[in-house]
């Protein structure tokens, strides 16, 4: 079986998050998208499926055995596993085992998921009430990039 390619991912997360929308009312699917381009031109075609299904087993009826039986590599399925919060854990709690896992396709998909959560233009499309977070996911984006200096540094 080949690897889904970045086009059909895209097509794969329409049909997953359809009739989910975005606290400012945006498709939902849109998200992914732009946290895969923040990953940059040069990330691996992996990294960018990350991106593009980090929200599909947390936010949809999916599992990550279903990923790998549509075809997806088992690290990048591994990877969406590791940026699944689960239930009961505190949203930092949750940062801190991404940075400490040594998993750099989770630890920079999460930053780029946190650099989207904090774009602008993206705020400014929310209601006042539900623009909170911020400190959150600013705190989320140091300890995540102190994670990728700290694992560039190792290599």
């Amino acid at each position: 079986m080949t690897t889904p390619t970045i086009e059909d991912t895209i097509n794969f997360i329409k049909a997953a998050h359809a009739g989910q929308v975005d606290k400012g009312g945006v498709e939902y699917w849109k998200h992914p998208v732009s946290v895969m381009h923040r990953l940059g031109s040069d990330a691996s075609d992996e990294s960018k499926l990350v991106a593009l299904l980090h929200d599909v087993i947390e936010d949809t009826e999916y599992t990550a055995e279903d990923l790998l039986r549509l075809g997806y590599p088992r690290s990048v399925v591994a990877s969406v596993e590791r940026l699944t919060k689960p239930k009961g854990v505190t949203y930092l709690d949750c940062i801190e085992a991404i940075a400490a896992s040594g998993d750099r396709m989770a630890i920079a998909v999460k930053r780029a998921d946190n650099q989207d959560n904090l774009d602008p233009d993206r705020l400014s499309r929310l209601p006042p009430e539900k623009r909170t977070g911020d400190d959150k996911y600013r705190r989320s984006i140091e300890i995540l990039t102190a994670a990728l200096s700290g694992a560039a540094g190792e290599e």
